[in-house]
């Protein structure tokens, strides 16, 4: 099957995304300390906040790491969608509070006067990471109904081994 043009950004986006994760757990290792005080400043134990910064710091390289090396792409972006999902509705319930702590998110922890601000700037980034994963899934990966939609037979996957 041939490649369309809009193939090319969706083979090259799970590496771009990828990386960013890779990026985020290196910030969580290096600095866990906002990510963990945004976590007990919610009242979540010290305990429990640790453990799960350290759980996102390890899927966050696991999935990075799958991404980049473009290894298993179907479950890594939907893994992916999973976990931005989850720091979304994270992300989402600090935009609720009155008060909100910085979220600790990217090395973002400062750069606003108003963590309000960055839970915003954040919950934006995901949603358009998210639209993105799903964009990057129909093109690299299509179902027999959006072949067929575009004049096509075959049910292969658009993507190259």
């Amino acid at each position: 099957m041939k490649a369309t043009p809009l193939q090319f950004p969706a083979h090259g986006f799970p590496v771009a995304l990828g990386l960013l994760f890779l990026f985020a757990a290196a910030q969580k290792l290096l600095h866990p300390g906002p990510a963990t005080m945004a976590l007990e400043s919610i009242d979540v134990p010290t305990g429990w906040a640790r453990a799960l910064v350290t759980m996102a710091i390890i899927t966050e390289i696991y999935l990075g790491t799958l991404l980049v090396l473009r290894r298993d792409l179907r479950y890594a972006l939907a893994a992916s969608s999973a976990l931005l999902l989850a720091f979304t509705g994270y992300l989402w319930f600090l935009t609720t509070l009155a008060n909100p702590p910085s979220c600790g998110c990217l090395g973002l922890t400062g750069i606003f006067s108003n963590s309000r601000a960055e839970a915003l700037l954040g919950l934006s980034r995901n949603v358009l990471l998210l639209w993105l994963i799903h964009w990057s899934q129909r093109r690299l990966f299509p179902s027999i109904a959006d072949v067929k939609a575009h004049g096509g037979t075959d049910s292969k996957p658009m993507m190259a081994a």
